[in-house]
């Protein structure tokens, strides 16, 4: 059957999204794309259960999958506003997967969205209002727009800030932190990798990661305990970092670079090579995962309401005795849980430590929108009351991508405790 003027349209402008590869290398998100398209076509807008089971496979009545339905859908819509904010700006017409359906329409920057309509026989219709009377109203409403329009902006102008972070910087977390003349240290949660042979004297085959091996010192001293592993691993001096270490960073940095003027020292010391001296006098920003705190871990949890119950991805808060364990890593089209903990703690000598982290990647994502909301800035200042404070979340999340955090719990934090150990060592 040949497709109507209005059905060829939309087959343009999805191929040219396709073309721009803007959907990224998800399988699942291009059957979604497609299968979304093709019902479209056929004037049919398709219900969460037929989508489960048409591009999942999954029967109806699971409730994981549907909930990874929505999260596809939410992903999907998210990377086509992604394709119009970016090479996609100056179409003349745009896609659109409007909230709370499941079927694409067509639009024009500024126009209201054009269903695609098929009707029996191939033909289809977009219902309007007759040309002349829509061209008088439209003259009406667009004198009225123009000259309410120019006392809002000129109003608004004055009031909006020059800079969106402004409100954020202004919180009681950044603020702070900004103003100091202390050299600010930012940390990223760096880890250490390994090459690994099949046979002694050999070139390593492939790099790997012992968690309890964490710079090449420890790799001596694992070799000093266990001498026959040298034939096996070899120190290459190399360090990885997530990817979600990177967004954070991307996030953070313009709320902290304000803070960078007027000669202020700064560093960027991955957490590998975090030393005790370094935290003695610099405000230090860490991001990254819980797994990855190194020199900090101690510190931060040592008078915290929360402790690790024997890995990174459980977590037991001593005040109610409950365990919260984090999903493991598995199939990337379900929903799954994990962890955020965000904490603004005092340094050993009056500086500040703000640490943003969490059990996955999902997790760490969602610290960083937590710390760069102002909404979720608010709402710690008001359960903590507090200079000083803790927060765990629960994060949803499906694949490396967060949907959302729930507090759990929010406690304020002192010094008591917290530099024992570091004292000892050396920090002064």
């Amino acid at each position: 059957m040949p497709y109507t003027p209005e059905q060829e349209r939309l087959v343009a402008v999805a191929e040219r999204i396709r073309a721009s590869r803007s959907l990224g290398r998800s399988g699942t998100l291009h059957r979604l794309f497609d299968y979304l398209l093709e019902r479209t076509l056929d004037g049919e807008t398709p219900k969460e259960i037929e989508i489960a089971g048409d591009v999942f496979g999954k029967s109806g009545s699971d409730l994981l999958v549907d909930a990874s339905v929505r999260v596809y859908v939410h992903r999907l819509r998210k990377k086509i506003e992604d394709y119009y904010a970016d090479p996609g700006q100056g179409d003349a017409e745009q896609l659109t997967l409007p909230k709370g359906e499941y079927r694409f329409q067509l639009t024009s920057p500024g126009v209201e969205s054009v269903p695609v309509v098929a009707e029996e026989g191939g033909a289809a219709e977009v219902a309007s209002l007759p040309a002349i009377r829509r061209r008088e109203s439209w003259l009406f409403l667009l004198l009225g727009l123009v000259a309410g329009g120019a006392l809002v902006l000129t109003a608004t102008w004055a009031m909006t800030p020059r800079d969106p972070l402004d409100t954020v910087r202004a919180s009681s977390v950044w603020q702070p932190l900004i103003e100091s003349r202390r050299a600010l240290i930012v940390v990223p949660g760096d880890y250490y990798i390994m090459g690994e042979r099949d046979k002694p004297d050999t070139d390593p085959a492939r790099l790997v990661r012992e968690y309890a091996v964490n710079s090449r010192e420890e790799l001596d001293e694992w070799f000093m305990r266990e001498p026959s592993l040298r034939e096996r691993y070899m120190d290459l001096n190399l360090y990885y970092l997530p990817v979600s270490t990177g967004y954070a960073l991307k996030t953070v940095m313009p709320i902290i670079t304000p803070g960078l003027t007027g000669g202020r020292a700064s560093w960027l010391v991955p957490s590998s090579k975090l030393t005790p001296n370094l935290l003695k006098d610099g405000d230090l920003v860490y991001l990254g995962l819980l797994s990855g705190l190194g020199l900090l871990q101690q510190p931060v949890f040592a008078n915290s309401r929360f402790a690790f119950a024997g890995s990174f991805d459980e977590i037991i808060d001593s005040k109610t005795g409950k365990v919260y364990i984090a999903d493991s890593t598995g199939d990337p089209t379900l929903a799954r849980r994990n962890y955020a903990y965000v904490a603004k703690l005092p340094g050993p000598n009056g500086n500040t430590i703000v640490i943003v982290a969490g059990t996955r990647d999902p997790a760490l994502l969602q610290a960083v929108e937590i710390l760069s909301s102002p909404t979720t800035l608010r709402q710690l200042q008001d359960t903590t009351h507090s200079r000083y404070f803790e927060a765990l979340y629960a994060v949803d999340g499906v694949g490396e991508s967060n949907l959302r955090g729930t507090l759990i719990a929010a406690a304020a934090r002192s010094a008591e405790g917290m530099w024992d150990a570091e004292l000892e060592a050396g920090v002064q």
